[in-house]
């Protein structure tokens, strides 16, 4: 639990902070705010800039998507048929779609370009967006030290604006191996205090902006179901933005089957969530899971109607004196 109220520093309880984290697609959200610290630093006065950039500018699939098996919504306006699948090279979405690509759909190949896309902001300034022949000569001619510093520098920054350290949440590489060929790939990892500590100044205002910080919270709404923690019956009535994240690895084991998010060597599940109740109260989750052979979002479902029902008795119930 947390007290979130404004000028308060958070109240935390029950939180182990010896834990670490493999951030998978969660580490996706620092991405989303590096991207948006570079908008706002395009257009630090005009939000109307900065939303008719999200809808205009249009950015096709290249060489930054390989590999990514997650698919993404499609609608093809001629034929008015929707569909989805993987991402391909030539496809071409405007930024806010990449946006919702990365956070709705955990695209990975998504991710990866608005990570480029949120480099070049900060390499070309008030001309972005510039050419792809111009995109292309800017990355051959930059060299792999001086990508690497400005790639980490935008995602991990704002970071650091916000109080959380790089031992509590770093991002140190790409989430495609075409975009790690530009760099060499470092490591990643964080606590579910640093997600607890973003998801606060989120809920205030304070990642970014206002602007961006509803922005973002907009993008982490718009999924196209409610999966693992965020799908408990008990939520139905309440509004959740939420972003699930999953990171496993197998090694041969006798009569064990690997398979996805079933991982016997680790079997990484992330899941934080903003829940707001019909009643107008407001808690913030985030939440590690290491279960290892076991696809563990029924897990995170269950502790979802656990922690609901706890945190609805705490508040009903009168408040013990210290």
């Amino acid at each position: 639990m947390l007290d979130i109220t404004p000028g308060r520093p958070p109240r935390f309880a029950a939180l182990r902070e010896d834990l670490s984290y493999q951030p998978g697609s969660v580490g996706k959200l620092a991405v989303a705010m590096g991207f948006f610290t570079e908008l706002r630093s395009l257009h630090p006065r005009s939000t109307e800039s900065r939303r008719r950039l999200l809808r205009d500018t249009k950015v096709v699939a290249d060489e930054w998507i390989v590999h990514d098996h997650h698919h993404v919504p499609l609608f093809d306006p001629k034929t008015k048929i929707a569909g989805s699948r993987p991402i391909r090279e030539g496809d071409v979405f405007t930024l806010y779609e990449w946006l919702d690509h990365m956070l709705s759909a955990s695209s990975n190949a998504a991710a990866s370009t608005v990570w480029k896309e949120a480099i070049l902001m900060r390499a070309f300034g008030a001309r972005y967006p510039v050419s792809r022949e111009e995109e292309a000569r800017y990355f051959e001619n930059i060299s792999r030290n001086d990508f690497r510093d400005i790639a980490l520098s935008v995602v991990n920054d704002p970071l650091r604006t916000i109080g959380i350290g790089e031992n509590d949440w770093k991002l140190g590489s790409f989430f495609t191996r075409a975009g790690n060929r530009h760099m060499s790939s470092g490591g990643s990892g964080g606590t579910p205090r640093a997600l607890l500590t973003f998801l606060v100044h989120l809920e205030q205002g304070k990642v970014v902006d206002p602007w961006s910080s509803l922005e973002l919270k907009r993008l982490l709404y718009m999924t196209a179901r409610r999966i693992r923690y965020a799908s408990a019956p008990r939520l139905k009535s309440s509004a959740v933005y939420f972003k699930s994240g999953s990171l496993y690895r197998c090694r041969e084991e006798p009569g064990f089957d690997c398979g996805r998010y079933r991982g016997n060597v680790f079997n990484y599940m992330n899941s934080v969530a903003i829940v707001e109740k019909p009643e107008g109260e407001v808690y913030l989750v985030a939440l590690m899971s290491n279960v290892l052979r076991v696809n563990s979002a029924v897990e995170h479902q269950t502790l979802a109607t656990y922690l609901d029902r706890l945190l609805t008795r705490e508040r009903s119930a009168p408040e013990t004196p210290r």
